[in-house]
This record gives structure tokens, sequence and C-alpha cells, in this order.
């Protein structure tokens, strides 16, 4: 998989999987692996817990969230930095981008 920039990201993730992408899906596919599952049909609040999942680790791409072990469903959970807090709300959009980007190009390297 070869992208330079969120838009690429995106079609090539789009393409892979035959859907339409966006941040939330982008974060959706993030979660799926982190959790180790494959890509199939889930419930509304399994996709939210996709989703947080998948941020949480993107977070932890820029260090402004913490791995600190897993619950008693064998979800991991994580510890928000007090940098995190500090990211304005308008700038968490760009901010998932970006971590999206340097988590994909550690899976895909060129």
């Amino acid at each position: 998989m070869t992208f330079s920039n969120w838009t690429e990201l995106c079609d090539q993730l789009g393409k892979q999987f035959n859907i339409d992408i966006d941040l939330n899906g982008v974060l959706f596919l993030v979660g799926i692996r982190e959790r180790g599952l494959i890509f199939q049909p889930f419930s509304k609040e399994e996709k939210m817990s996709l989703i947080h999942l998948g941020s949480c680790t993107l977070y932890q791409e820029m260090g402004l969230t913490e791995k600190t072990g897993a619950d008693a469903d064998g979800w991991p959970t994580f510890a928000q930095k007090s940098l995190a807090l500090a990211i304005p709300e308008e700038r968490k959009h760009k901010v998932l981008q970006d971590c999206a980007l340097r988590y994909f190009r550690k899976i895909y390297p060129e």
C-alpha cells in the first residue's frame, strides 16, 4: 500500500475493504486490528467501542495516551496524558489524521 497523505490513505483503505471511508472508518479499522478481530458485521455498540479503541491507539502514536493494561473483557485500557487536554477540539480531527498516517506507515512501510 502506497500513500503520502490522508486522502490517499482513505482511498487505499476504501479499495482494500470495498467501503467508503472517513476518519471514523479509519478509527474503526484500527480498532479491529488492535483487538485482533476480522472485518465482519458488528453491533452499533461494538462499532463505537472499536472506534474508541482506534482513537486511543492513534493518540498513543503522539504520546497523548498510554496503554495501561486491559479490562476484564480483554479490551486495552488507556490513560490520557495531560498534554492531550491541551488540544483544541477543532484540532483533534487533524491530529487523528496525522496519527493515522504514522500508524499505517508502520504497518505498510514503503
